[in-house]
């Protein structure tokens, strides 16, 4: 089956190698004359693809035996190419496949462990839009990233399709859908006789009639699983839809949310594919424009009229980090980290939309920041009289999101309420508290969510500490020789001193957190008071050691500030 809209002599073609560079993907000519492809062929382990020149076959599902078989197969039907997945960490293609390419006269292509099926074809297409018109819209990878986004939330089989039924994108455990999704799939369109039966239950109408999540109930009798349905939209005018199909598990609670954030996030792309746009530099332009809003780079009345924003709208500001896991879990470098940052944005992203039409996610600085506008008036009443009613609902709000992110990336995931802005211009000095407060919420992994305003005591406590840090005159001698004494002997003279005056005196619980017996710890006490002669009945003596003795715990990393303000 084409996948790539040219079935003819003449369709433009896909130059092999070219289609590898961009996948990153391994190629082994075999002796093939023709290593350009026009066609794309799905085909699963023991199928025989149809005889189509200059096809791809993607060997879905096949590995070892099953994929020699593939090729094989291939070049008995005459194909160009075939795709099998690599094993993991594999770079090259196996010996075997390579005998079997040789001996078959078809090129295989390589593809890394973890590159979705779709991807190829998304590449495919990329390449091949230099050539003749496609009736077909030209998809953009990004939807498929979202459909990937709906699925992981929703626990789903997902499908985007346009107006004219049209499968855009899909994403979702492959063996768990059902008849229907594989001849939609295949057949890259919703077969005609299940479009009949959705148009007299009424389902393309109410999707379409303003952002209703519709359910469509299971039918045995056909193969069709339950599924729920959104229709995407703008200015009134239906632009396609999003299927969520039922797998082996029930849809998470949260797939109708899901599905109207996600309707959101898709209406652009749709919109530049249906006019012939280029959505992949749209997404971009956006992408860079919320990120130039957060830092303030450009004049901010500018970037909201792009947006469709009132720029004296307030917006709210929350902060997300993803930390490293304390187990040392985690593997893979840079790459790795800015992928599984990105997967982190789009699920912010859809559960943005689902509750802010306007909502801008941006990443800066190894962050992600989510930007929700609200109407001038209700963002005024809001600063001026109930800060707490304002933060109640973004704090339950960042929880959902960071009860999602940890259960889909299974590593620590933190987030700040940083506040909500004014104003849009105002929104980088809102942006930068949420920053610092990640700062402070980085030494408890075990806290999922703070608001700005619970942490601004301990903020002043490290600003007052870098400021002390910076001048070193300010200093109390006898402080300095304990540290210094405590460095040189092993001793922790100065620890046990500071975590008796954070315990407010309550030795057993300073005793607690330094795994010591209490009366060790009173003799630890007593002993640092001699050795500094402070006194701890004074209260300045005791601010002064409260203060010096942290300057110790300020971590390096942490003394300067890598997001500086605008």
């Amino acid at each position: 089956m084409d996948l790539l809209g040219g079935g003819d002599g003449n369709a433009p073609v896909v130059p092999l190698r070219a289609l590898a560079a961009a996948l990153g993907a391994a190629v082994v000519l075999g002796g093939a004359k023709d290593t350009d492809v026009s066609d794309v062929i799905i085909t699963e382990p023991g199928e025989t693809p149809p005889s189509v020149p200059r096809a791809l076959v993607l060997a879905v599902g096949a590995r070892a035996d099953a994929a020699v078989d593939a090729v094989t197969s291939a070049g008995k039907a005459g194909v160009s190419a075939v795709a099998v997945r690599l094993d993991e960490g594999a770079s090259a293609v196996p010996e075997a496949l390579r005998v079997a390419a040789e001996a078959s006269g078809v090129a295989v292509l390589g593809i890394p462990s973890g590159t979705r099926w779709e991807r190829v074809e998304t590449e495919a297409r990329r390449i091949r839009h230099g050539g003749p018109k496609d009736p077909r819209p030209v998809i953009s990878g990004d939807l498929f990233s979202l459909a990937q986004t709906v699925a992981t939330l929703s626990l789903g089989v997902v499908s985007i399709e346009d107006n004219g039924h049209r499968v855009l994108a899909y994403a979702g455990p492959g063996d768990e859908a059902d008849e229907l999704r594989r001849q939609s799939i295949l057949g890259r369109q919703c077969p005609e006789p299940y479009l009949a039966l959705l148009r007299e239950w009424g389902v393309y109408r109410r999707a379409r009639s303003g952002g209703e999540v519709v359910e469509v109930e299971a039918r045995p009798d056909k193969g069709v699983r339950r599924r729920l349905v959104i229709g995407i939209g703008a200015g009134g005018r239906p632009l396609g839809t999003i299927w969520v199909q039922e797998g082996s598990r029930p849809l998470a609670p949260s797939t109708e949310q899901t599905l109207r954030g996600a309707a959101r996030l898709a209406a652009p792309q749709l919109i530049d594919h249906y006019y012939e746009g280029d959505a992949t530099a749209r997404l971009l332009s956006r992408s860079d424009l919320a990120h130039s809003l957060l830092t303030g780079r450009f004049n901010s009345a500018a970037l909201a009229a792009h947006f469709g924003i009132e720029p004296s709208s307030a917006a709210a500001v929350v902060a997300f980090d993803l930390r490293e896991r304390p187990d040392g879990g985690e593997s893979g470098g840079t790459s790795w980290r800015e992928a599984r940052r990105a997967e982190a944005a789009e699920i912010i992203a859809v559960h943005a939309a689902a509750g802010r039409k306007n909502a801008l996610v941006a990443q800066a600085c190894g962050q992600i920041y989510a930007m929700l506008p609200e109407p001038p008036a209700a963002g005024a009443g809001h600063r001026a009289d109930a800060p707490d009613a304002v933060d109640a609902p973004l704090v339950r709000w960042a929880t959902e999101v960071v009860s999602a992110l940890r259960r889909h990336t299974d590593t620590p995931v933190q987030a700040v309420v940083a506040g909500t802005a004014a104003g849009l211009e105002d929104i980088p000095a809102v942006k930068l508290r949420g920053h610092h407060g990640l700062q402070i919420m980085a030494r408890t992994l075990e806290r999922a969510v703070a608001a700005h305003r619970d942490l601004a005591a301990s903020l002043m406590v490290r600003d007052l500490v870098r400021l002390l840090e910076e001048h070193q005159e300010i200093r109390e001698p006898a402080l300095q020789e304990l540290v210094v004494r405590d460095a040189e002997q092993g001793t922790q003279w100065g620890e046990s001193l500071l975590r008796y005056l954070d315990a407010f005196g309550d030795v057993s619980e300073a005793a607690r957190t330094l795994n010591i017996h209490p009366n060790t710890l009173r003799y630890r006490v007593r002993k640092a008071a001699a050795l500094t002669g402070l006194d701890l009945d004074d209260p300045e003596h005791r601010l002064v050691a409260m203060v010096q003795l942290r300057l110790g715990r300020l971590p390096s990393r942490q003394r300067t500030d890598p997001f500086p303000a605008s």
